[in-house]
């Protein structure tokens, strides 16, 4: 079809993107796209300009001078979001935001007339909640890296003593209480595999060949035994934080939630 004018209103995108590796030879040779793959983008909000083409052949000539006008405009004037929204300086930039709050409300009350005080509580409540909240939510990410990466440790060192923590609930914890049972079965599976290892294997290598061959196993476990719990405690304290960092901000729990949601029913 022969589109004579073609207008597409200006709207929002809300971006939570992972990237799987770095194109470096891409990057060398000048490709700006690259950039976002050198880390996490966590709740980048870009807005898209309105548009209007004219004279437009086919959905492959729209969409075409559609996305180039927005790349355009995004390089130009929103390219320091990908750097504010990135992991390491997302949180500095949420923290950066309430403090500006601590400044602009007791400002903007001084030259309105407003209540000062009742101002500086209002800022001092955003820069406290933005701090809590950050500290949770990179506390809890961090957390996770660490029991996911002690469990691969774990298997790596032999395969009868694999720590293959509990599969957290399809359902997000909205508090504290509902963290509890994976919890508690998290740290119940890091003991058990420490149990495993030094206890039950020990124990069969005893009544097969003897105390020597015992007292070996034992010092092979001895690893295993430490680095079992610790990961089976990371993940519980991983995703008790997550239930904190849920009870403070139900916002951002709805928003995961409902981004879930609309990714099972794309696949």
């Amino acid at each position: 079809p022969n589109f004579l004018n073609f207008k597409v209103r200006p709207c929002k995108l809300k971006i939570n993107y992972n990237p799987e590796k770095v194109n470096f030879e891409a990057l060398r040779d000048g490709s700006i796209v690259e950039l976002v793959n050198l880390s996490p983008l966590n709740d980048m909000l870009i807005t898209l300009q309105s548009a209007n083409m004219k004279n437009k052949l086919g959905f492959g000539d729209v969409f075409a001078a559609l996305a180039s006008s927005w790349i355009q405009d995004i390089s130009s004037t929103q390219l320091h979001k990908f750097v504010t929204s990135c992991s390491p300086f997302q949180p500095m930039t949420s923290i950066g935001s309430g403090a500006i709050d601590m400044v602009i409300l007791p400002w903007d009350a001084i030259q309105n007339g407003d209540n000062i005080v009742h101002s500086i509580k209002v800022g001092l409540k955003s820069l406290t909640g933005s701090v809590i909240y950050e500290a949770l939510n990179v506390t809890a990410k961090l957390t996770g890296l660490a029991s996911r990466q002690l469990s691969n440790l774990v298997s790596s060192q032999q395969r009868s003593a694999s720590l293959v923590l509990p599969s957290r609930p399809p359902v997000m914890p909205r508090n504290l209480t509902e963290t509890a049972d994976h919890a508690i079965d998290s740290i119940a599976k890091g003991f058990e595999t420490a149990g495993y290892k030094i206890i039950i294997i020990p124990y069969r290598e005893y009544q097969r060949k003897g105390v020597s061959r015992a007292a070996e196993s034992i010092v092979r476990g001895i690893p295993v035994a430490i680095l079992a719990p610790i990961g089976g405690a990371s993940e519980a304290l991983s995703y008790t934080l997550l239930g904190a960092r849920n009870q403070v901000r139900p916002d951002i729990r709805k928003e995961e939630e409902a981004s879930q949601r609309e990714l099972h029913h794309g696949l």
